[in-house]
């Protein structure tokens, strides 16, 4: 064999050789068959998804975390709580204002004392008609001094249909002495100090009784009555 075949044929060989193991790396490398470049895996893209038939979120869609419903179910259920908590407030402040606006109430309940049960049954059985107002005070009353109590002995009985309010004022000045505050039909005032200390003497007085609405406490009428009052020391 001569020289010349011998170098073609190693030639050759070495030639098969390195395309034998540059295959044979690659099968080792990637596990691909011969001739396949090797190429690194890769993941997924939007459009290999969407050619692939999968579904792709669009790009317009936002998801809201649920800490964010939350927090809007929350911020509502305040809104509501204080919806409500101011109108029970302002019912609150109505009812108290109605109520405080009501006139003080003066006496005590029931009749005058000293009464006899037959006075007293006779009184009860009375019928006041409508638009009429019964009125009872002493004609005269007497007071140990000027801060004293004195029996005035003022009573709205029971038939009246009115509230009552008594002021006794002085005829010879005009000065106003004693005034009461509301009193409730069936009530009574048996004794009282007056509202001006008054020297001893003796004074003509007039007592004007007013009387009001039950429900609005509106001014119906008046009437009068003249008393006199003794103040002895």
């Amino acid at each position: 064999m001569t020289d010349a075949f011998r170098n073609n044929q190693k030639a050759n060989f070495d030639q098969n050789n390195l395309q034998q193991n540059c295959a044979g790396n690659r099968v080792r490398g990637y596990g691909m068959g011969s001739g396949v470049s090797p190429v690194a895996p890769q993941m997924p893209t939007q459009s290999n998804m969407q050619s692939q038939g999968g579904y792709v979120q669009p790009a317009t869609s936002q998801s809201v975390p649920a800490s964010k419903r939350k927090h809007k179910a929350r911020f509502w259920v305040c809104i509501v709580i204080a919806i409500v908590a101011i109108v029970v407030a302002i019912l609150l402040a109505f009812t108290l204002c109605n109520g405080s606006s009501k006139s003080a109430r003066q006496g005590d309940l029931g009749q005058l004392e000293g009464k006899t049960p037959e006075e007293i049954q006779a009184e009860l059985d009375r019928v006041v008609e409508e638009g009429m107002f019964n009125i009872s005070i002493a004609s005269y009353v007497e007071f140990e001094n000027g801060t004293a109590p004195g029996e005035l002995r003022i009573e709205n009985v029971p038939a009246n249909n009115y509230l009552m309010r008594v002021e006794i004022t002085r005829d010879d000045t005009g000065e106003k002495i004693y005034e009461t505050d509301m009193i409730e039909p069936n009530y009574h005032i048996q004794s009282d100090t007056l509202d001006v200390a008054l020297p001893k003497g003796s004074y003509a007085c007039t007592a004007t009784f007013s009387a009001y609405d039950k429900d609005t406490e509106e001014l119906v009428g008046q009437a009068a009555a003249k008393i006199d009052i003794e103040v002895l020391n």
